[in-house]
């Protein structure tokens, strides 16, 4: 049996503002749980939501569809979503997929929080 490591915190900042910590591996075993997390978080009353994917370890495209998911829920409710911390395990699908320019990506939260609204 292949175990997956997954886990994912969801912290208020501050009223409307949303940081999701996702760790591990976003992978087929672990899609599931990512999604409910992301989507639980990119709802109203939120305005802003950040996913910090910097202990993310390993992004498959079960997990790039979680990211592209939450995108588009944040569309639907007129909600920002920024990826921040990306490192090599996001950001290599996210350039060979070409996904990686549908996203606002920040160094850290701290940088987001200075740039966005």
């Amino acid at each position: 049996m292949i175990r997956t490591t997954f886990d994912a915190v969801t912290e208020e900042l501050e009223p409307g503002v949303l940081l999701v910590r996702l760790s591990g591996e976003i992978d087929i075993a672990t899609t599931d749980f990512a999604a409910e997390s992301i989507r639980a978080a990119v709802a109203p009353p939120a305005r802003l939501v950040l996913i910090d994917v910097s202990a993310v370890t390993f992004c498959s495209s079960a997990g790039l569809g979680n990211l592209v998911e939450a995108r588009n829920l944040a569309g639907q409710h007129n909600i920002t979503l920024a990826l921040v911390g990306v490192g090599r395990p996001v950001d290599r699908p996210l350039s060979v997929t070409g996904l990686g320019g549908q996203f606002r990506i920040y160094a850290d939260v701290e940088e987001a929080r200075r740039e966005l609204p």
